[in-house]
């Protein structure tokens, strides 16, 4: 016999045997690598959903707490405060502006980058996310009102937002 001579009894990978198994294996790869990306893309939406519906209910309950007239004149809907700290009716929040800040913080270098609470000063954590407010006067079976929706977004959510309406009637 020869010294390199292959016998039938033995077995063994050739070389294009060889390429095809790496090929195989590396599409497969890929592949799982593909859904893997994926799913670590959307394993942070349920906690920034649950942070969203968070910041939104507390805002809506901060809206709906402040008084339906305008203590100063006495008028629905009366002159606009200037800032979120000084908000003292319902329809001071229409149209809410830099999610209500007047400061920023080491977390949140940009004013209205962040959720701000009540005072105005930003959340730790809550960078990126936007929030709405709209106050419109509504008439619902005869009785006057003013309805809120608010909307919190976040790049995150990939436009799947919390949104939340309320109706305020009058006290």
């Amino acid at each position: 016999m020869r010294p390199f001579e292959i016998r039938p009894t033995e077995l063994g990978f050739t070389l294009l045997e060889l390429v095809v198994a790496i090929v195989v294996l590396g599409l497969i790869f890929a592949g799982f690598t593909s859904v893997y990306g994926t799913v670590l893309r959307r394993g942070a939406e349920p906690q920034l959903q649950t942070q969203a519906v968070a910041f939104a209910a507390a805002y809506l309950d901060e809206v709906l707490g402040r008084p339906y007239r305008d203590p100063d004149t006495g008028l629905i809907c009366g002159t606009q405060e200037p800032d979120r700290p000084s908000f003292d009716n319902v329809c001071d929040y229409d149209q809410l502006s830099l999610n209500g800040c007047t400061s920023t913080s080491g977390a949140c270098p940009v004013v209205g980058d962040c959720v701000c609470d009540r005072n105005g000063a930003p959340v730790d954590g809550s960078r990126a996310f936007a929030v709405t407010v709209d106050v419109n006067p509504v008439n619902v079976a005869g009785a006057s009102g003013l309805q809120v929706q608010l909307q919190v977004d976040h790049d995150g959510l990939a436009g799947s937002g919390v949104r939340l309406q309320a109706f305020r009637a009058e006290d």
